[in-house]
């Protein structure tokens, strides 16, 4: 992209090379995940106690290793950094541990090499502090396939229903994303609606401003099974809480992408659950339920 780029314009902005565009094929997209672009910003949205952080987690040893313990697919490995603004380090340390025995000898080497963890609790930065906080997290991030921000109400000092202090917010991790080229991903919580409905898996289940939605290109969600789906698969109510969905509602650059079921194993691991039948009743695919999934796509 940077051939395509006039910088000495003399406008404010850079301007695209339309000659150059038009005589050139155009690079493959890389993404980092299915639907999440390198060089762009997307959310993971949750109620509390889901296993956001967890999934997080399994996704850095995922890039850091190439080893796809999730079923989600392989994508080319790099350096994660992930920003722990919600647990104690004593807390990370489990769940590392926990993760790590999915993982070969050679591959915790890798997930070692190419894993930096800050645990943040009481000391997280503020993205709305002009520039400082964003400047910390570019030094760590360069170079880096994924930032993970946990959880990002822990990042900022604004009102999150407040359309300004969101996009402002948007705009910090907008920055870090273009100037380091690394996915920067946020985890964040459902509002309470979604999460009493069982609708996380609606686009606008996420809580605070519309902004953390319409201005991320890429937003994947967790929920737990709700007692439909139980019915619907013949799932007993012991195991249904132990299982949880995990789709993406919005992805700006690829087809639509199917949900995939996870269970929760020792140590709070999540693994692969494959599920007889379609993925949930009412809302099987993007595709097929384009009242609240994926809309407004780009693809």
């Amino acid at each position: 992209m940077s051939g395509l780029i006039i910088t000495d314009s003399g406008y404010d902005w850079p301007i695209l090379d339309i000659a150059r565009a038009l005589e050139t094929e155009p690079e493959p997209l890389d993404f980092v995940l299915p639907g999440l672009l390198a060089g762009t910003v997307g959310s993971l949205v949750a109620p509390g106690a889901t296993g956001k952080s967890f999934l997080a987690l399994q996704v850095l040893a995922q890039i850091t290793t190439g080893r796809d313990t999730l079923g989600v697919g392989e994508h080319p490995t790099g350096t994660v950094v992930f920003l722990a603004a919600e647990d104690p380090s004593n807390v990370l340390h489990m769940r590392i541990k926990a993760v790590a025995q999915q993982l070969s000898e050679r591959e915790r080497g890798d997930m070692k090499a190419n894993s930096l963890i800050s645990p943040c609790l009481g000391k997280a930065g503020d993205l709305m502090d002009d520039g400082k906080t964003v400047a910390g997290i570019e030094k760590m991030a360069r170079g880096a396939r994924l930032v993970v921000i946990d959880t990002l109400s822990r990042w900022h000092g604004g009102e999150e229903n407040e359309r300004r202090d969101a996009a402002r917010v948007m705009r910090a991790m907008e920055r870090i994303a273009a100037d380091t080229g690394a996915a920067v991903v946020f985890l964040h919580h459902a509002n309470k609606a979604a999460a009493l409905n069982g609708d996380v898996d609606k686009q606008q289940s996420s809580r605070g401003s519309s902004v953390f939605v319409d201005e991320a290109r890429w937003v994947a969600f967790l929920q737990t099974m709700t007692e439909g789906e139980a019915e619907v698969f013949g799932v007993k109510e012991e195991d249904r809480k132990q299982l949880v969905r995990y789709g993406v509602t919005k992805a700006n650059y690829c087809p639509p992408l199917i949900d995939i079921w996870l269970r929760r194993e020792a140590g709070g691991v999540l693994v692969r659950r494959e599920m007889p039948g379609v993925v949930k009743a009412k809302a099987k695919t993007y595709a097929a339920a384009s009242g609240g999934r994926g809309d407004d796509n780009d693809w």
